[in-house]
């Protein structure tokens, strides 16, 4: 006797564990020798127990546990263990007669051309569930003769375009030939799908009614909504494959459009859509892409839909993500620039970023200026007008009124282009038209009005406490996260000298209070002038030409210049320098203020000191106490009386002195580039991921979607 071919069945579990125990019984009673049986179950992530009860319960059973809630997945990894050279697809909820798989087996023998084969699918109580597939107008499929009485009618052997895969049996060379199953399917369609491609690679598909199985209709998959999701859903994935030219048209004809499931339709045409860039030639893609955009842009916003395409690119790999970053100040030496370059020095292999400035910049000043690697960064210069025709340096929102135009419009505008917008410099009237915006903010320096449009970010990321609570305080805003600033600014050790140094922008208003220091130091050499023997004040910063500030200061220095210099516009090597050599760093900002916004937000400069052992003396407010720890790693002062207090108890008892700078150093490493970068590029990364990836829908969580209310 001929000894008959190893058969492998394929059950696919879902928290089915009442029908997989039915339908495993069955198979134990096929007229079919036990040893040539392979059988194999494939577990989609149940929560039921059902992989321990039936290992316990049918020990020969080759059980598998799948990575996802994938139907068409399950089948591929149970076609890539199967052993037999015929295999055989079985929902868990379907029984066989003893004789089904004997029956199929014969005549996919005999019948070399055939590459699956079917029977006659009976719901329990008799009526007809398949005898076969067949397509419908519009491209939908349904089951040959479902809910018919079982009179004999579908009694003949034929051809049939399709088979259902309740219970069918496919021979081993079909399945490599024509290829794995679609898993972008997940389930439902998949069987039409792989038909399809079944008829394309000249394989027949065969309906033989002797071979009877009993099918419990949806027993496996809960409610009729979540089927007509994954038909409606996957009917477009299908004509992008096999039918192109028919996609615009199946959109008015789709239960999403008829149902006004605009979202579920949008879903489903992105996923259609790289299917058609993923198998249609260039020709049939020049010529479906004009006119679904057409048509989705009837349904849908035109920015919407300009969206697909670029997100596709990057699915698809064709492309890195694209990032914009904006900083209205970017031609000024600061803190907040440097905190946006180091992002970009980090981001910039595996983003392509393009800095937008609104002033005259070039890369290699801000590598120039922040010590960074910016070579992968590109920038692209958009003036403002309404700033030039002034003659503004400074871009200043908060003059832009409510019944003005908006002048940063044309910076939204821009925006679009891009896959990430970065809005470095919390310029609050920019409105983001970016798929994904991040508004990074220093401090919230206005206040909500007309033009308002950080609420329409879809990430806030604060550099400090200080900037979360006015966050909430002035915008009614939480961000995302807190990140502090790297500062990375060690140098070579040289002996230290009698220097007190400030660092710190001569801005326009003076926040950085530089005359209040230089008034501070003369009251020290006044009060003390032998234990102030050789010691120096050096004002170290940037200035914009023609500032009138930096000019006061500059005329206030020519009535009386013992003892301190001012540094303006020195180069990195020199800050360096300074940080080397000098004993204690003054921070002032904030000293005499009551507006918030015009304390220090963090303290970079801060922290570059006491990376370098300057034991700080810094103004109690703004993010500088989250630096600081007051009598520590230095002091925090209130008053200018304070400052020079503390100043003298340092000059005069160097131990003192001594202690505090070593304390600087060790707290200052809080502060370095590395919880910095690995925060960065985890958030980053995740963005990628969310974005350059297509989520397969899973069932369980449709199911749950569809029956809310």
């Amino acid at each position: 006797m001929t000894t008959l071919p190893i058969c492998s069945l394929i059950i696919v579990n879902y928290n089915g564990l009442r029908h997989t125990k039915d339908c495993l019984k069955s198979l134990q009673k096929l007229a079919y020798p036990e040893s040539q049986l392979d059988l194999i179950v494939i577990d989609n992530c149940s929560q039921d127990d059902s992989v321990n009860a039936l290992r316990e319960l049918f020990p020969k059973v080759r059980i598998f546990v799948n990575s996802a809630n994938n139907f068409a997945k399950a089948l591929n990894l149970g076609i890539s263990e199967a052993k037999g050279q015929y295999i055989g697809f079985l929902n868990n909820d379907a029984t066989l007669d003893s004789h089904w798989l004997e029956i199929l087996v014969k005549r996919l023998e005999t019948h070399k051309q055939v590459g699956g084969n079917s029977g006659k699918l009976l719901f329990k109580d008799g009526r007809i569930n398949s005898a076969g597939i067949q397509q419908l107008p519009n491209f939908y499929w349904q089951d040959v003769g479902f809910g018919e009485k079982d009179a004999g009618q579908y009694d003949i052997e034929r051809e049939v375009e399709g088979l259902c895969w309740a219970a069918v049996l496919f021979r081993r060379e079909c399945l490599e030939d024509v290829g794995p199953i679609d898993e972008d399917f997940v389930m439902y369609f998949e069987d039409v799908e792989f038909a399809k491609r079944c008829q394309k690679r000249g394989w027949k598909m065969l309906y033989t009614p002797a071979a009877i199985a009993h099918h419990e209709y949806r027993g496996s998959s809960k409610g009729s909504k979540l089927t007509e999701y994954f038909c409606n859903r996957n009917r477009f994935l299908y004509l992008a494959k096999h039918e192109p030219l028919q996609l615009v048209k199946a959109i008015h004809t789709s239960d999403f459009f008829t149902n006004k499931q605009y979202d579920l339709l949008f879903e489903s045409l992105f996923v259609a859509i790289k299917k058609l860039l993923d198998y249609q030639p260039p020709e049939i893609v020049a010529t479906v892409l004009p006119q679904l955009s057409e048509k989705l842009a009837v349904i849908y916003s035109r920015m919407k839909v300009d969206r697909i395409l670029p997100r596709l690119q990057v699915v698809r790999g064709d492309r890195k993500m694209s990032i914009a970053i904006y900083d209205h100040g970017l031609h000024f030496i600061g803190g907040g620039q440097k905190y946006v370059a180091t992002i970009a020095s980090l981001l910039q292999n595996e983003f392509d970023i393009t800095f937008i400035a609104n002033k005259p910049i070039a890369v290699s000043d801000l590598e120039s200026w922040y010590g960074l690697n910016l070579s992968g960064c590109k920038l692209k210069i958009i003036p403002l007008a309404f700033y030039d025709k002034r003659g503004m340096q400074c871009i200043d929102s908060s003059i832009i009124a409510e019944d003005m135009q908006n002048p940063f419009d044309e910076i939204a505008r821009e925006s679009k282009n891009y896959d990430i917008f970065i809005n470095a410099n919390q310029l609050e009237k920019v409105k983001p038209l970016s798929p994904i915006s991040v508004f990074f903010c220093h401090f919230p320096n206005t206040f909500r009005n007309r033009h308002f449009a950080v609420d329409d970010y879809t990430f806030i990321i604060a550099n400090s406490q200080f900037t979360v609570k006015w966050l909430e305080k002035r915008w009614n805003l939480q961000p995302t996260f807190m990140l502090y600033p790297p500062v990375e600014m060690a140098t070579a050790k040289v002996p230290k000298e009698k220097i007190i140094l400030a660092v710190g922008q001569f801005e326009a208003g003076g926040t950085k209070k530089q005359i209040e220091l230089i008034e501070a130091f003369r009251s020290l050499l006044a009060d003390y002038p032998d234990q102030l023997q050789g010691w120096r004040l050096i004002l170290a910063g940037s200035s914009i030409p023609k500032n009138p500030y930096l000019k006061t200061v500059e005329n206030l220095l020519k009535q009386d210049s013992r003892a301190i210099k001012l540094k303006v516009n020195c180069s990195l090597d020199e800050v360096k320098l300074l940080y080397a050599k000098a004993s204690i760093f003054w921070h002032g900002c904030g000293l005499g203020e009551v507006n918030p916004q015009r304390f220090e937000h963090f303290g970079m400069a801060t922290v570059e000191a006491m990376q370098n052992s300057c034991a700080p003396i810094a103004f109690c407010g703004g993010g500088q106490p989250e630096i600081v720890e007051h009598g520590r790693s230095g002091f925090l002062f209130n008053t200018v009386e304070e400052l020079c207090r503390y100043s003298h108890q340092l000059i005069g008892n160097p131990g003192l002195l001594a202690e505090l700078q070593a304390g600087a150093q060790q707290r200052s490493q809080n502060f370095r580039l590395a919880p910095f970068e690995h925060k960065v590029k985890s958030f980053f990364e995740i963005i990628h991921q969310e974005y350059a990836t297509i989520r397969l829908p899973n069932p369980g969580e449709i199911a749950q979607m569809l029956d809310r209310p």
